[in-house]
Formats: structure tokens, sequence, C-alpha cells
């Protein structure tokens, strides 16, 4: 007996660390979007086509032979940069010159409301973090390269060296410490932070609730720290 089989083949456009980069962005794009075909919560949906769209522009930026400026001033924005996100469009500098409502002090979550969104720029990433339970720390935190799906954490408060620790709090100049999966992550020190309120957004209908492991504990096993810029 003989069997008709279709073998597909992908063509990768490009060579060298061209087609390096390429596959690296096109690797996350087929895992965001395996992902984007489950059933999940509005919320998360909403995080990862974000991060599909930034995923597709450095695609395109790619083909045309513009990756690697920033898209503002043209600039180099820098292969240290883009080894931890390699989607990132803006320079250093034009990132912080970006026009916002960015906090310049320390954001307590005890201040806060379920379900408000917290955007975190570090001086090398961006994550928007969504949260759950102010009083806890719990919340979806989404952004760099290690959490390229929305992930639940533990925030547990901010501190740089020779700092006290500031337990429940996001702090600019500081690093901001959350629990994933029994992990201790680490994020480079904070430029800035951007809340924003539940009753600022649109009403997205009735919450599904989200999904929750009871008697979730983690543990300090394994510490991931994001890379200096």
């Amino acid at each position: 007996m003989s069997e008709n089989r279709t073998i597909h083949l992908i063509e990768i456009p490009i060579g060298g660390k061209g087609g390096f980069i390429w596959n690296r962005l096109h690797g996350e794009r087929e895992d965001i979007c395996e992902a984007l075909s489950k059933d999940g919560v509005d919320e998360r949906n909403e995080l990862l086509q974000a991060r599909l769209r930034k995923i597709d522009d450095a695609l395109d930026r790619l083909m045309s032979g513009s990756y690697g400026n920033c898209s503002n001033c043209g600039g180099a924005i820098g292969d240290e940069r883009l080894d931890i996100d390699p989607a990132l469009e803006l320079c250093l500098n034009c990132w912080g010159r970006e026009p916002d409502s960015d906090l310049s002090g320390d954001v307590a979550l005890a201040s806060l409301n379920a379900f408000d969104t917290i955007m975190v720029q570090t001086h090398n990433s961006v994550y928007r973090i969504l949260l759950l339970d102010p009083k806890t720390g719990r919340a979806l935190v989404d952004g760099g390269e290690y959490l390229v799906e929305p992930n639940e954490a533990l925030l547990k408060g901010s501190a740089s060296l020779g700092s006290e620790f500031k337990v429940a709090t996001i702090s600019v100049g500081c690093r901001l410490e959350m629990w994933i999966d029994e992990r201790v992550f680490l994020t480079s020190p904070i430029k800035s932070v951007h809340v924003k309120h539940n009753s600022e957004l649109e009403s997205p209908g009735p919450q599904k609730p989200f999904l929750f492991t009871p008697g979730f504990s983690p543990v300090a096993r394994t510490h991931i720290v994001e890379k200096p810029f």
C-alpha cells in the first residue's frame, strides 16, 4: 500500500543573523497564535494580541531592512537590548522621552483596585500587570523576553542596592520582585510606572473568572534576573 504524504516547508526569506532573528520572532509568533487559538480569559488574549502586533511590526521592519533602527529617530536600538526583546522599536533615549502620565514615585498596591492595569517600564523591557488582588499582590503579568504569555504572579515589592525592601510597592529606580511558578523574578531598574484604573477602561461585560490554584504558595527556589541594560 502506498501513501501520499505532503510535506510543508517554510522558506526563511533571509539568511545569516537576520535569519536567526526571523526564526526567533516567527517562533514566538507561532506560540502566541497557538495560545490564542485555545479558549481562555479575555484579558489574557488582549495581552497576547498586543504582543503579536509588536512581533508583526518587527517582522515587517526586518523584511524592509530597517530592523534595528529606532522607529522614531532612526538611530540604533542596540544589539544588547534587541537580544533581550527582538520586537523593540525604539532606542532607549526615545523610549524615555515618550509623553505619558507615568508616575515618578512609589505605587503602593494597597492604593489600587482589583483589575487596575499597571504598565511598568524598566531599562530593558515593558511589563503589563493586571492586578487581581491588591491585598495579596496576585496579578497576571506579561512582557519582556521571559513572560511572552500572561503568567500568574505574586508581586512582592521593590528594592535597590543598599536600600530597604519596599513590601507591596512598585518603586521607580528599584527592581520589582515577583514570584512566578515557584521562582523569584527580578526586573532591571524601573524607569516609570503608569496606572490605568479599571474605571477608565471600556466596560468589557461580565468578567470571567481567572484560573487560580487553591493553596498556591510559591517558594523561592530559582532566581530569574532580567539582564542589565
